[in-house]
């Protein structure tokens, strides 16, 4: 049995420019996002101050990772998906926020493994 560990990113706190926001608002409501390409926990991190909705991920699935760049409007839910690229993963709305599982099994393989098993085969 392992344990997988899972890290509560994006929490509202005092410095954030938004009160939390309901779950459903999470999924439909539109804001202004800005984040560049930077490393994915950090843009992780900043997409939930900027809109107050906390994402739940496993740790892995931004391990070594640089998200893409986001700017303009668009939903919580859209925006992190964005940030992941072309990641496979799946972006959900739940009682604390957005929750992020991956899709397929390269969703859980940073890009350094990745470019490492190509080089050792």
């Amino acid at each position: 049995m392992g344990l997988v560990l899972m890290l509560l990113v994006g929490m509202a706190s005092q410095a954030s420019a938004h009160a939390p926001h309901d779950v459903l608002s999470c999924e439909t409501e539109k804001q202004p996002v800005n984040i560049p390409s930077m490393p994915l926990a950090r843009a992780i991190e900043i997409l939930g101050r900027q809109t107050g909705c906390p994402v739940l991920v496993d740790p892995i699935l931004m391990d070594g990772r640089t998200s893409a760049a986001v700017k303009g409007a668009y939903t919580p839910q859209a925006a992190l998906l964005h940030l992941f690229g072309s990641v496979h993963v799946d972006v959900t709305a739940t009682v604390s926020g957005l929750s992020v599982s991956p899709l397929d099994a390269t969703a859980l393989i940073s890009r350094d493994t990745r470019a490492g098993l190509r080089t050792a085969s």
